[in-house]
């Protein structure tokens, strides 16, 4: 009986202890923080002073995105997915009237209301513009 009760108590404490030293980086999901819809500019290339253009950002819960440009028409309307990816969030998204995809990279914190970023052609994260927004 002694016996059974200390291997009883042993895998217990294994137990507890493997699900109290579980690493939790929010790695690949959509957590909470960056829904919403956040606002500011876009830059069309990748060195200081380039064009800029109205830019907002609609994370939403299911995991989708929703990207406005300089206007509410077809051109500058997209749709998309996005992850947390450690402490950034990555969207990947095609505008309705293009067949192109882009993915942007952009630095998130909880204690900060401002996201800075990086866009990119494809599955790439840099190369075609940077952005700057801020949540509402």
């Amino acid at each position: 009986m002694k016996k059974s009760s200390l291997f009883a108590m042993l895998g217990l404490t294994i137990v507890l202890f493997g699900t109290s030293c579980k690493k939790d980086d929010n790695t690949g999901s959509t957590g909470t923080g960056a829904q919403g819809t956040w606002s500011g500019t876009g830059q069309y290339g990748t060195s200081a002073g380039g064009p800029t253009y109205v830019l907002s950002l609609t994370f939403k819960a299911n995991g989708t995105v929703d990207i406005t440009g300089n206007n509410n028409t077809a051109i500058d309307n997209a749709t998309g997915t996005w992850v947390m990816v450690q402490d950034s969030v990555r969207a990947t998204y095609t505008y309705a009237a293009a067949s192109a995809t882009y993915t942007l990279s952009g630095k998130y914190s909880s204690t900060s209301n401002l996201m800075v970023g990086t866009i990119g052609l494809g599955t790439a994260t840099t190369g075609v513009g940077l952005f700057s927004v801020t949540k509402q």
